[in-house]
């Protein structure tokens, strides 16, 4: 007994002592946790907050929010994930100004031209608030949004893990408690929405109160003009690449907020924003450990493709169970935990889930084709997205007569599809045998999905 007490000792001290001089792991776990920990306050406020908000405020929040990415896109130049490749902090505080200057004037001008021609043309419609009013909302969660991203990006690169540990908890803390005060005095959407603003104003302050990406710039070189002049590729080819990409991932939105109503459209936000749940958990932080690393490493000269391999397989490892679980008793999960009104978004959890768990895999390792500077591939990508996602507009609102459920199963696949090819794509670019790949997507993708479809057709 005393013998393998010992072993597994030994064994501990080993793993522990690995870790420590792992810089990439720690930050992983430093960045997983605080996100763990904000979005287990999200979940456990879930249950509230879909009980004191209807589906069709949270659709009108999810359509106003979809338009403010896509004018985002245009308003951000491309320039969001700029903020890891200069040398010196200070270009990367000139791009941080270049980018909220930006996206202040571009947003103030289309949200004007959008009010000034609402008599002849309105960029969407809600059911709980005047399109004026969504407007100011669209302009203030652009702004907000954006900023918090950029703080955040900018205490990343300075490598102060402790503070982004602590800021998802923040977020989601004031976001959960005011939206559930704000729903409980009856405020609807206008409660939702602004505990959404607040939240992202919180998280700003506390990031820039440790790391400011607005401090003094002393070099001329260094300010805007010669920002945009220096980096003038992004809006070049990366802004009509995430302009194009953001039209065609918010499409959905508006075919289903036209075609069905807002009500199913809140369905497919709810079961978006549960399915997102892995990304949030671990994608998202993995993602932004991996840019800054892979970054260091390709300009280094140093091969990526092994790396980046290994970070999709063993993350992937995790997502599987979770989402497969969703892909099978979605229905009772969401009836249960959120409430009968929302057993719609518990089915469209089990038609997307095929796409979900690939999405998942590719989002950890975002930002892939910027680092090895084919900034190119992502605009053809993006265009070939476009097409498929009006082909599919075209098809389920004039040509067939279908549910909702039929036109997310054809967008679902044509995406699954997208990519697997920009994966295989990027590992040929870096030269990587792609037969290793082919049995990565053929054990955690295809056959997983298989057989929880195999157990849905049995079931149901």
């Amino acid at each position: 007994m005393s013998y393998y007490y010992r072993k597994v000792k030994e064994l501990l001290k080993e793993q522990w002592a690995f870790l420590k001089n792992n810089n990439f792991l720690k930050s992983i776990l430093t960045l997983s946790s605080g996100v763990i920990v904000g979005q287990a306050i999200n979940f456990l406020g879930m249950p509230i907050i879909s009980r004191i908000y209807n589906p069709a405020a949270i659709g009108d929040y999810t359509v106003i929010t979809s338009s403010a990415s896509i004018i985002n896109a245009v308003a951000t130049l491309g320039l969001m994930t700029s903020f890891m490749l200069p040398k010196e902090d200070e270009k990367a505080r000139g791009l941080s100004r270049l980018v909220t200057v930006s996206t202040l004037i571009i947003t103030a001008i289309a949200i004007s031209l959008a009010y000034i021609f609402s008599d002849e043309y309105t960029l969407f419609d809600t059911e709980k608030i005047s399109y004026g009013a969504a407007l100011l909302v669209l302009w203030a969660y652009s702004f907000f949004y954006t900023v918090s991203n950029i703080c955040y990006a900018y205490v990343n690169r300075m490598k102060q893990y402790n503070v982004m540990f602590w800021n998802p908890i923040i977020g989601s803390g004031i976001n959960i408690i005011l939206g559930i005060i704000f729903g409980a005095l009856g405020w609807g959407f206008v409660g939702y929405t602004l505990a959404h603003i607040i939240s992202f104003s919180a998280n700003i302050i506390h990031l820039i109160v440790h790391a400011n990406p607005y401090a003094r710039i002393v070099e001329k070189q260094n300010r805007a003009i010669p920002m945009l002049r220096e980096y003038i590729h992004f809006p070049k080819f990366q802004m009509p690449a995430n302009l194009i990409s953001t039209v065609a991932n918010q499409m959905p939105v508006y075919v289903i907020g036209a075609a069905f109503s807002t009500t199913v459209l809140g369905g497919y936000s709810m079961c978006m924003r549960i399915m997102n749940l892995p990304a949030s958990l671990l994608a998202t932080p993995v993602n932004r450990i991996y840019f800054r690393e892979a970054s260091e490493r390709y300009n280094n000269g140093k091969d990526i493709a092994e790396f980046t391999f290994k970070i999709m397989r063993t993350n992937i490892k995790l997502a599987i169970v979770p989402i497969c679980i969703l892909m099978v008793f979605g229905r009772q999960i969401f009836s249960f935990f959120l409430g009968a009104e929302w057993e719609m978004a518990g089915q469209m959890a089990s038609v997307i889930g095929v796409y979900q768990l690939l999405l998942f895999s590719s989002q950890c390792t975002s930002g892939d084709f910027t680092i090895i500077r084919k900034n190119s591939w992502n605009l053809i990508s993006s265009i070939c997205i476009l097409i498929m996602q009006i082909v599919l507009f075209v098809i389920f609102n004039f040509v067939v007569d279908s549910t909702v459920y039929m036109y997310l199963f054809a967008m679902a696949l044509c995406l699954t599809i997208r990519l697997i090819v920009a994966q295989i794509v990027f590992f040929a670019y870096l030269k990587m045998k792609l037969k290793v790949y082919f049995i990565f997507l053929f054990k955690y993708i295809i056959a997983p999905c298989i057989i929880c479809g195999i157990i849905n057709f049995i079931i149901y």
